[in-house]
């Protein structure tokens, strides 16, 4: 993913599948050769990056226990050339049918072909460069102009006929998407360069041009190769006996003897502390939702180094941790007890095979006592049946891509009635969908289930916070709680702050921030940098400028972000000078992910920091060129023209966007405000109501549609919806600073008293409050005295 805009309205693009644009050709065309193709089909050419890489062969060759352990592994099937071994699909001229279109699978010698054909339109002639995975499905790389490949929308199901399998499958449903549409078999969703190809190969440099839109990807390896976890070989393999020093990456040596259960103990513990985890930097770097900060990152580059990793986001997780969409583990296992232990991937997966070290519930208990946790006072089912394997309860799972079942990895404890109060699955559910979460509960509490230990049927959790018997509590409140929790995981703390961020009317006062940020890791730092948001810029400086000289990159890029719209005069000379810094980081994390509309929307808030209006406007119109559907550049576009006086150009814009999205609340938000200005009153109080009306807890919202009423002299309805803004929690310092002084205007001083009142209860830092209230009294006083 590459990093929100600062700007009007931001979007974070989602690592996933893979799409990009069209060239078609004729049905009758004959099959280029290699030499003529844009390029052969083999290994991509180095780049000047590459020198020190030395490719599998020669690791292989001083290391063959390891390699053949890699052999035939999920890294190295990641990606293969297209070949009679490497392609499980028939290819022999099977048809899959979807809506208006079909895709035909032909071989012809050795070159394999997809033939896609779509209502009247010339045929697509598709030819297969690559495979993509293996199990439990399999998609296919074709050839595109400019140097791309497409991961197309319909895989190959490689699981056996027994299980559904056997057979070609849509992924999302429906690959007739029409062109502009985020789901288009041939958009930027299914692109390999830019969505799957730094995580399918080794040494990958994405090579994108922007001036051109041409790709120039070339990696070292095809596949995940040695050095893709190693780094570049070259300094050991000229010097074999140096040791361990000359890899980029070293691991500690695996040993049965890292985890010690002495006996009498529960859970056993490690035999020596871990510090930084460099393991879990390598494995997350594929295996975590994150954005790029570099192009071509290497494997010794620590996580937050080269990576802006996603929080526990609301739209990926559910409220209780548990995984919602596609997040790749490292985020679920950093909220595990496992993680805070010290346990790290190679302690249950073997690194080259990708193997589990020992077969079922043998895994756990090596490190969880056999005679406490496998029994059935424990689990509290028959053993060998559903519900008896550790992960049938401690790691729910979820299938993803329509057959690829993913578990998690927080490892939760079964928690039903915290998971129904908080909208998540319950794990006991997926065995007994037939009871409610109270049978669960119960059983639980009788000891059915989890064995009659309280220490194991009762085990704290950050949600704890959240639920109160049985109910939510899911306020803005309960989040600080959880931020401020030293017991809490700092992905879950980092999390919290974000969600304070989100649903918080003001902020923490600015002594106890500072506290906050002074003692919180880099990845809590980037959760703490929400909150500097929502500062006005003096308190936002004082802040953030400290974390422009971060030791991570993450978190300098995010503070540069977040510090974007503050006028120079904040800044000190040094503060400016980092922020140059920071900014410059900034840029080359969107310059590195250009080809994503989402950077150039950022590149364009960097252009606009300096006054550069017309390099703005053009990364606006290369965002809305490589993605007509990208709903945030035509807003801000829009923004931009609204700036140049260009109001009706802005109009214009903004009624592109609401044709693409008619129901999105923050685009007719904006109409509203545009139509406005150019003094269509009665369409513009149309467009904030509905918008109000969407998204009633919305402050922002709330307030548009109030001082547009206002501003038609409804001054009385105004108040009301601030009332009612006030009454629903969807209430920040200017909805309260506008209803206290619509109230006062209106003549109502007791009622702009109240509402001050209520203003100071809730935000009592706003520093517009007591210069309200002291123009109130001066006010009151100047008013004459009755006879």
């Amino acid at each position: 993913m590459v990093l929100a805009a600062g700007a009007t309205l931001g979007a974070l693009a989602l690592l996933g599948g893979c799409e990009g644009e069209s060239e078609s050709r004729p049905a009758n065309q004959t099959s280029p050769s290699a030499a003529s193709s844009e390029q052969s089909v083999g290994v991509a050419p180095r780049s000047a990056e590459h020198t020190n890489w030395i490719g599998s062969a020669a690791c292989i060759a001083c290391h063959p226990d390891e390699g053949a352990a890699w052999r035939t592994s999920h890294h190295d099937r990641a990606m293969e050339e297209a070949g009679p071994e490497t392609v499980e699909a028939p290819f022999g001229g099977e048809v899959f049918e979807d809506e208006d279109q079909t895709w035909q699978f032909v071989q012809e010698a050795n070159e394999y072909w997809v033939v896609r054909r779509a209502e009247e339109a010339p045929p697509d002639r598709l030819r297969v460069l690559y495979t993509f995975g293996v199990e439990p499905l399999q998609q296919y790389l074709v050839e595109r102009e400019r140097g791309r490949r497409q991961a197309l929308p319909v895989a190959w199901d490689a699981r056996s006929a027994a299980d559904g399998g056997g057979r070609w499958f849509s992924l999302n449903g429906r690959t007739s998407a029409p062109p502009g549409d985020p789901l288009h078999w041939d958009s930027l969703a299914y692109n390999w360069n830019s969505q799957c190809a730094s995580c399918h190969s080794t040494g990958l440099v994405k090579g994108f041009d922007e001036s051109t839109g041409r790709f120039e990807s070339a990696f070292a390896e095809v596949d995940v190769a040695c050095e893709a976890c190693h780094g570049p070989g070259a300094r050991h393999e000229a010097d074999p006996e140096g040791g361990a020093s000359l890899f980029d990456v070293a691991f500690e040596p695996h040993s049965p003897d890292r985890w010690v259960l002495p006996p009498g103990q529960r859970i056993a513990s490690r035999s020596a502390p871990v510090e930084h985890d460099d393991e879990l930097d390598v494995c997350g770097a594929c295996h975590a939702r994150r954005s790029p900060l570099v192009d071509g990152a290497s494997p010794d580059s620590r996580m937050l180094d080269a990576f802006r990793p996603s929080l526990v986001d609301a739209d990926l997780y559910f409220d209780d941790g548990q995984i919602r969409e596609e997040v790749y583990v490292w985020g679920s296992f950093l909220q595990s007890r496992m993680h805070a232990a010290g346990v790290r991937c190679s302690d249950c997966h073997e690194p080259h095979s990708l193997a589990l070290r020992r077969p079922g519930n043998t895994l756990c208990t090596k490190c969880h006592a056999p005679t406490v946790f496998d029994g059935e006072t424990h689990h509290g089912h028959v053993t060998g049946a559903a519900g008896s394997a550790c992960v049938d309860c401690h790691m729910p799972e979820r299938t993803y891509m329509k057959v690829d079942v993913r578990g998690d990895h927080s490892f939760p404890v079964p928690r039903p009635q915290h998971s129904s109060a908080l909208g998540a699955p319950s794990v006991c559910a997926t065995c007994h969908a037939e009871q409610s979460t109270d049978w669960a509960a119960q059983a639980i509490r009788r000891g059915e289930v989890g064995g009659r230990d309280p220490e194991a049927s009762r085990v704290p959790h950050w949600t704890d916070a959240l639920v109160e018997q049985g109910a939510p509590r899911s306020d803005a409140k309960r989040w600080l709680e959880i931020a401020s929790d030293a017991r809490s995981p700092e992905l879950i703390r980092a999390s919290a702050w974000a969600r304070y961020a989100q649903e918080a009317a003001g902020a923490p006062p600015l002594e106890f921030l500072e506290a906050r940020f002074t003692g919180a890791g880099s990845l809590e730092r980037l959760g703490l940098i929400e909150i500097g948001r929502r500062l006005s810029p003096a308190p936002r400086v004082r802040l953030l400028v400290p974390l422009l000289e971060d030791g991570a990159r993450a978190v300098r890029v995010a503070a540069a972000e977040a510090l974007l719209d503050v006028p120079a005069a904040e800044f000190s000379a040094a503060g400016r000078s980092a922020l140059a810094r920071g900014l410059g980081e900034y840029r080359q994390a969107q310059e590195g992910n250009a080809e994503r509309p989402e950077a150039q929307l950022n590149l364009a808030g960097i252009a606009l920091a300096y006054g550069e209006t017309e390099q703005a406007r053009a990364a606006y119109e290369r965002a809305i060129d490589s993605a007509p559907y990208f709903v945030p550049a035509y807003v801000n576009l829009a923004d931009l023209e609204r700036a140049l006086g260009r109001d009706a150009a802005s109009v214009a814009r903004l009624r592109d966007a609401i044709a693409l999205v008619p129901d999105e609340v923050q685009v007719r938000h904006a109409l509203g405000l545009a139509l406005h200005r150019i003094g269509k009153s009665d369409e513009a109080l149309a467009e904030l109501k509905a918008a109000s009306r969407a998204a009633p807890r919305d402050p922002r919202l709330r307030l548009a549609y109030a001082l547009s009423l206002s501003g038609v002299g409804r001054r009385v309805d105004a108040v009301e919806r601030l009332e009612e803004g006030v009454r629903l929690g969807a209430a920040d310092g200017d909805v309260y600073h506008a209803w206290a002084s619509l109230l006062r205007d209106l003549g109502n001083v007791q009622g702009a008293r109240d509402a001050a009142q209520a203003w100071r209860k809730s935000i009592p830092t706003d520093p517009r409050l007591e210069s309200f209230l002291r123009d109130l009294e001066l006010r009151d006083r100047s008013q004459p005295s009755p006879e």
